[in-house]
């Protein structure tokens, strides 16, 4: 399972009081690098499941010198020799952060989400079901849709608001660059790939709440969640994709794509939530 190296930049001071601030807890390793005449870097490997508490501690009893400390908390894939844990969820600030970081806007994630319509748009129009899953490697919908769900949870207005207006600017990207396309090219709206996206059935639901907790469970492992970026992409970028071709082309039928993208992102945002509920993730204080 992977670690967590914790990395606090303090007074040489306060370097007694850290330490004994986080005994009785269970630490991998420690060891201190003197940095200055003045400054101390204390180095502190352990696992997942305890980062947060160490965090916890620290910042609790260095607070009086708040704004002469740095700790940051990096991510370890190794140790040796190596130590076992019966826990893997990472700590609430850890889960945020990269949730905030898969959300952040960026033209290159803008540009990723359009490609993807591209791909997806192709796979429809082929009526190709392994053009679509090549379409949803690339789609960027994951910390959006994980944003929201640990935002409602938590009450984290600021995490919400960026979650919502990325998976909005997303979404619009690509039901307007799919609409484009379907003006240009002839859609046939009879294609088995198009017309399992215009309505919406247990089958749906199902695959959507999946999707959703399993993405949740495995940011909660502090994992890969690439093939997990996947399967919510699934749920979502088929859907809206097939209403913009269908909306571009002038055909009928697509109110039940953009019905299915909405229906498949609540149920994905409820089982995220659910999954982040029952985990009981705790804010540092």
């Amino acid at each position: 399972m992977a670690g967590r190296l914790i990395e606090i930049f303090l007074p040489t001071e306060r370097l007694e009081l850290a330490r004994s601030s986080i005994s009785g807890l269970h630490i991998t390793s420690m060891w201190m690098e003197r940095l200055s005449e003045t400054h101390s870097q204390l180095h502190i490997l352990t696992d997942s499941a305890n980062s947060e508490k160490v965090t916890d501690r620290l910042s609790s009893a260095l607070a009086d010198t708040i704004d002469d400390i740095r700790i940051v908390c990096l991510p370890v894939e190794a140790s040796i020799p190596e130590e076992k844990s019966s826990s893997g969820i990472i700590s609430y600030d850890e889960l945020k952060q990269d949730i905030v970081e898969m959300t952040s806007p960026s033209p290159s994630t803008w540009i990723l989400t359009l490609l993807s319509a591209v791909v997806a748009a192709a796979g429809l129009y082929r009526n190709s079901a392994t053009i679509l899953i090549g379409a949803m490697v690339i789609a960027p919908l994951l910390g959006p849709s994980v944003g929201l769900s640990l935002s409602l949870i938590h009450g984290e207005k600021r995490l919400f608001g960026i979650s919502l207006r990325e998976m909005v600017i997303r979404s619009v990207i690509a039901f307007i660059f799919s609409a484009v396309l379907g003006m240009i090219l002839v859609v046939d709206p009879a294609l088995s790939e198009i017309t399992a996206r215009i309505q919406a059935g247990p089958s749906d639901m199902v695959l959507a709440l999946a999707s959703g907790a399993a993405g949740a469970i495995a940011l909660c492992a502090g994992g890969s969640s690439t093939l997990i970026g996947v399967m919510v992409a699934v749920a979502l970028m088929p859907p809206i994709v097939t209403a913009g071709l269908l909306w571009g082309g002038g055909h009928f039928g697509w109110q039940g794509g953009l019905s299915l993208f909405a229906l498949n992102l609540a149920c994905i945002v409820v089982s995220g939530a659910v999954v982040f509920l029952v985990r009981k993730l705790t804010r540092s204080k």
